[in-house]
C-alpha cells in the first residue's frame, strides 16, 4: 500500500502544479480577477493539504493507511471537481468573452448579493450554476458571445442566484403558494373512491411541480425588471421557433418538470409587462405567440397544472419574491447619457436598431461592442 500511496501522491502533485501554473500564467481580463484569485487560493490550500498527506505517507505506518486513503480520495475528488468546473474558464478564456464579462461584472456590482462574488463564463446553453459559497458559473452559447441581443437572458439567470442568496425567505414564499394551490385543488366533498385517490395524487404532483415553476417565473420577472422590453425580445426570439413543445406538453411531461411551458411563461411576462408600462411590447409579444399557436393549431391546455384560479396567488408570490430580491429596474438606466458605459441603454438601442434598421445593424453592433470592451 505504501507504494500505491507514494506513486499516487507524485502524480497528484504533478497535476496540481500544472493547474497552478495554468492559472498563474494565463493572462485574463480584469473582470476575472476576483475569480482568478479565488481559484489560485483554492489550489494553494490544496497544496498545503497535500504536504500534510505527504508527511503521513512518508511515515509508512499501516495503521494510517485507511485514513490517509480516505483523506487523499476526498482531496483528489475536490481537485478534479474544481479543475473540471472552474479551471477551463481560465484556460479557454477568449477575447470574445470580454463583452459578457463586462456586462456581468457591471451587473454584479449593482446588487448586494453578487458584489465582489467571483464568477466565470463557460460555453453552453444559457444557464447558471448558482451555488452560494462557490463562484457563480454562467453559460452562454458561443454565437451569442458575439452579440448584444441575447445578453438580457443573463438577467434571468442571475435571478437563480438571488433565489439561492435568499433561500429561506424564497422557500417560505413558495411553500405559502403551494399551500394556497393545495387549498384550491381540494375537492368540495371528500371521498375514498379510486377516482378521488387518483385526483388527490395528481393534485399532489401539481403542487410539487410549482416549487420549480415558481422559481422560473420569478427569474423571468427578474429578467423583465432588469431588462425591460429587451428581455421580452431576447426571451421570445430565443424560444419561439424551438418547436411545438414551447406551446404545449403532454400531461406526463408536466409532472415535476423544471420549467413551465414557454407559452405560459410568456403570458405571465405579458401581464407583468403591461403593469410596468410596456403595453405596446406586451401586445406585440402576445400577437406573435398567438399567431404561432394558430398556425400550428394548438390551443392552451395545461391539464390542471395551471388554471386561471391560480393566477392571483402566483402573481402575489412573484411580487413578494421580487421585493425580497430587489433587482435593479431598467427604467433607472434609460436616457441617462454620460460617458460611463450603460449596458441597459446600449442593449435597448441594439434591439431598436435591429428591428428598425436591420441592414445597418451588424456594422452598428460591431462598433458599439468595440466601444464597450476597449
Amino acid at each position: 500500500m505504501d507504494g500505491i500511496l507514494h506513486s499516487s501522491l507524485l502524480n497528484f502533485k504533478r497535476e496540481l502544479q500544472v493547474a497552478i501554473g495554468i492559472v498563474k500564467g494565463k493572462s485574463t481580463p480584469f473582470e476575472m480577477s476576483i475569480f482568478k484569485q479565488w481559484l489560485i487560493q483554492v489550489y494553494l490550500d490544496m497544496e498545503t493539504d497535500l504536504y500534510q498527506l505527504e508527511y503521513l505517507i512518508g511515515l509508512r505506518e499501516p495503521d494510517l493507511h485507511e485514513d490517509v486513503f480516505s483523506n487523499f480520495s476526498a482531496l483528489l475528488n475536490k481537485f478534479r471537481f474544481i479543475s473540471t468546473k472552474y479551471l477551463p474558464a481560465v484556460y479557454r478564456n477568449h477575447e470574445n468573452d470580454l463583452l459578457s464579462l463586462k456586462l456581468l461584472s457591471w451587473l454584479h456590482g449593482k446588487h448586494k448579493q453578487t458584489k465582489d462574488q467571483p464568477f466565470l463564463i463557460q460555453d453552453g446553453n444559457f444557464s447558471i450554476l448558482p451555488a452560494v459559497g462557490l463562484p457563480i458559473s454562467y453559460y452562454i452559447p458561443v454565437v451569442s458571445q458575439h452579440s448584444l441581443l441575447f445578453l438580457p437572458l443573463f438577467f434571468h439567470e442571475i435571478g437563480h442566484y438571488f433565489y439561492q442568496a435568499h433561500a429561506d425567505e424564497m422557500d417560505d414564499l413558495v411553500k405559502q403558494l403551494q399551500s394556497k394551490l393545495d387549498g384550491i385543488l381540494q375537492p368540495a366533498f371528500q371521498s375514498n373512491s379510486q377516482q378521488a385517490r387518483e385526483q388527490a395524487d395528481k393534485s399532489k404532483r401539481i403542487v410539487e411541480t410549482w416549487y420549480e415553476w415558481a422559481q422560473e417565473l420569478f427569474c423571468d420577472a427578474t429578467g423583465l425588471e432588469i431588462g425591460g422590453r429587451t428581455y421580452l425580445k431576447s426571451f421570445s426570439y430565443f424560444l419561439r421557433m424551438q418547436g411545438q413543445t414551447n406551446l404545449q406538453l403532454p400531461e406526463r411531461d408536466l409532472a415535476n418538470s423544471s420549467h413551465p411551458v414557454s407559452w405560459l411563461r410568456i403570458k405571465f411576462l405579458i401581464d407583468r409587462a403591461r403593469k410596468m408600462g410596456l403595453g405596446n411590447d406586451a401586445d406585440e409579444l402576445e400577437k406573435e405567440w398567438n399567431t404561432i399557436a394558430q398556425t400550428l393549431k394548438i390551443s392552451e391546455e395545461y391539464f390542471g397544472y395551471f388554471s386561471p384560479k391560480y393566477y392571483d396567488s402566483i402573481m402575489e408570490t412573484i411580487d413578494c419574491m421580487i421585493e425580497e430580491a430587489s433587482p435593479i429596474n431598467f427604467k433607472d438606466y434609460l436616457n441617462k447619457g454620460g460617458k460611463t458605459t450603460n449596458f441597459i441603454e446600449t442593449i435597448h438601442d441594439a434591439w431598436e436598431k435591429f428591428e428598425n434598421s436591420p441592414d445597418d445593424f451588424d456594422q452598428w453592433e460591431s462598433s458599439a461592442i468595440r466601444s464597450m470592451v476597449k
